[in-house]
């Protein structure tokens, strides 16, 4: 059977060998020239369409190329051709099985011609259509806001290993990595602010060649910051305590935080050892050892990053220094005007101990005063010190605070009790007070008065300005004087700017002086019922006449304005004591000859009525205007007036 089989090949080969003996040799050579024509169109003339892909950095087709460092390329420049898969003998490449095209400008979408022949001639040359297709479009949905410290992504339509990618945002540049089709940008070291709204393109870049079309743009929203809302201790707190830890509260749940605590010695911060415990939104920082005491600390959250991958905005530096014992933070009196009967308070920078035996450390001196202690205050209680009353306070160091800090320095303080003594000596008509105010207990009293016309204020200004002085040094004045002030005779005129009280009376032409009179004498003419309707009949003239008769002053001083004048109602020493003034403070003495002065009849007047009722010497002062300020030029003489 198989013999059978082999006989038969046998003769169908022999009588094909015949059939093509019998075929002209012509033939032959015109097909194998043919042949060869076409095996040259095919590899040489008709063009190769090469799809080019953006999923490599190159693309590379199977060719057989001998002696490929005789090959050049030519066409467009586009694309740059590559030998590859290279046979060597020595350093000579004897021929290559693989051809690489590799972009040289970004490519466009377009569809590039390229030849690649033996020195780049006609012969041989072997045709390319590289169709580059469209470049990779990237995208991504930012429908809400996103974390700072989480990079963007964006989803490219292919993959893409030709461009290299970079987000953009103001002016500010992220670099992006490109993995999987995936590009994944850095925006954390763009210094953006946490809460605001941006736009971003995603910028291609080939080489040093930037793109001018952009793979995507749109804007984002970056998530609100993590932000501290509550610490244990506040910048620049000083602490009394013996803490262990602080804590630092959050607006939001974390997943880390860097919190240190520095010691600053020498100016220069040194590092506390201390743990980090971190509970949904709160931090907390423990330390083994107590705090140095008089130190000062930082204490710094550095970073902090929420659950949702928002940040810490900035670092949230505390400044805090570490107490010694307790030290007077203040007490509640001055140094002078204190009550008799006063609370007086001396008040700690800390919780004092309750425990710890004061009697030897806390003392009082100028009179009698019981002594207590609450919380961060000892307590001073004033029983009846006298009137002007110099008292001391005194608290040694040793004192100890509730944790046992003690303090290094004494403390004393130095007061005086009120020396000022008030009575209202009468109402205007529009019911106003008039307040005398008396300082010192002697028996010779020196009189003082302002504004018994209202149109004059400059008179009770420095009057007012006496009370304001002798409230502090009242116990200037000898054991034997006793200064009273009425700085506000006429009420009622001064509130509405008059020379009058409120019934139209000249109140210092209203005294029961021998010459008084109902209708009187001004600048401006005869003034009807300006005296009053009879001789002290206006409230303000009682109270004035009577504290002259309560007190039957040894000197009468009285302020007017204005003209720089000193006169003197020629009554005991004060022709002397007037020109020792006027003298003193550059005043004309008007003595002896006032009305030719002011230039009209002076009628009822306080002084001329304080000289012929009780023979007490009395000046006038005319300030130089009706509103200014004059205690301090006036000061040494009012108190040579005191002790005249």
């Amino acid at each position: 059977m198989f013999g059978e089989s082999k006989q038969k090949i046998v003769l169908f080969l022999k009588n094909v060998k015949s059939l093509l003996l019998k075929v002209p040799i012509k033939f032959w050579a015109i097909s194998f020239v043919l042949i060869l024509i076409i095996i040259y169109v095919v590899c040489f003339i008709v063009p190769k369409n090469i799809d080019f892909t953006y999923a490599e950095s190159r693309y590379c087709i199977s060719k057989l190329t001998l002696l490929p460092d005789l090959y050049k390329q030519s066409g467009e420049t586009k694309f740059k051709l590559q030998p590859e898969g290279l046979t060597k003998t020595g350093s000579f490449n004897l021929f290559s099985n693989k051809i690489c095209f590799k972009p040289v400008v970004p490519p466009a979408g377009e569809n590039i011609k390229i030849s690649y022949s033996l020195f780049g001639g006609p012969v041989f040359r072997s045709n390319y259509i590289i169709d580059t297709g469209s470049r990779p479009k990237a995208s991504a949905k930012f429908n809400k806001p996103i974390a700072l410290a989480k990079p963007v992504q964006f989803n490219l339509d292919q993959p893409d290993k030709v461009f290299i990618y970079k987000i953009k945002i103001d002016d500010k540049t992220g670099q992006c990595k490109n993995e999987s089709g995936t590009i994944t940008c850095d925006i954390k070291s763009l210094s953006l602010k946490q809460g605001q709204k941006y736009t971003y393109k995603l910028a291609r870049t080939f080489g040093s060649t930037e793109d001018p079309s952009n793979a995507a743009e749109g804007s984002i929203s970056l998530l609100s910051p993590t932000s501290v809302i509550k610490t244990s201790v506040a910048d620049g707190e000083t602490i009394y305590s013996k803490p262990k830890s602080f804590t630092i509260e959050t607006d939001k749940k974390l997943i880390s935080a860097n919190v240190t605590l520095n010691k600053i010695e020498n100016g220069k911060p040194v590092k506390i050892d201390a743990t980090t415990k971190i509970t949904g939104s709160t931090i907390e920082l423990s330390f083994a050892s107590d705090l140095d005491r008089e130190s000062k600390y930082v204490l710094t959250l550095n970073s902090a990053e929420g659950e949702d991958g928002s940040l810490l905005e900035a670092p949230n530096v505390m400044n805090i220094q570490t107490s010694g014992g307790p030290v007077v933070a203040g007490v509640n009196v001055g140094t002078s005007g204190v009550d008799a009967n006063a609370k007086v308070v001396v008040t700690f920078d800390q919780t004092l101990s309750q425990t710890q035996d004061i009697s030897n450390l806390v003392s009082f001196s100028g009179g009698n005063a019981t002594i207590s202690r609450t919380g961060n205050q000892i307590i001073y209680q004033l029983q009846g010190l006298p009137r002007c009353g110099l008292f001391s306070l005194t608290i040694n160091k040793g004192l100890l605070s509730q944790y046992g800090f003690v303090s290094k320095t004494a403390w004393a303080y130095t007061s005086r009790i009120n020396c000022r003594a008030t009575s209202t000596i009468g109402y205007s008509v529009n019911g106003r007070p008039i307040v005398a105010y008396y300082y010192g207990s002697g028996p010779t009293t020196i009189l003082f008065s302002g504004g018994i016309h209202g149109n004059e204020p400059s008179g009770k200004y420095i009057m007012q300005d006496w009370v304001n002085y002798l409230d502090s040094n009242a116990y200037k004045i000898p054991a034997g004087r006793q200064v009273v002030i009425v700085p506000a005779v006429n009420p009622d005129g001064l509130a509405k700017n008059s020379r009058y009280n409120a019934h139209n009376v000249n109140i210092d032409r209203n005294f029961a002086s021998a010459n008084w009179k109902a209708d009187i004498d001004t600048s401006s003419g005869i003034v009807a019922g300006g005296g009053g309707s009879t001789p002290m009949s206006e409230p303000e003239t009682k109270a004035l006449a009577s504290i002259t008769t309560n007190t039957q002053p040894r000197l009468e001083v009285s302020f007017h304005s204005s003209g720089r004048l000193v006169g003197a109602n020629e009554f005991g020493d004060s022709v002397a004591i007037g020109n020792l003034y006027a003298a003193s403070v550059g005043y004309t003495s008007m003595i002896g000859h006032a009305e030719e002065t002011m230039g009209y009849s002076i009628t009822g007047e306080y002084e001329q009525w304080a000289g012929e009722q009780y023979g007490t010497p009395a000046i006038l002062i005319e300030l130089p205007t009706s509103t200014g300020y004059y205690f301090n030029a006036h000061l040494n003489m009012l108190w040579k007036m005191v002790n005249i």
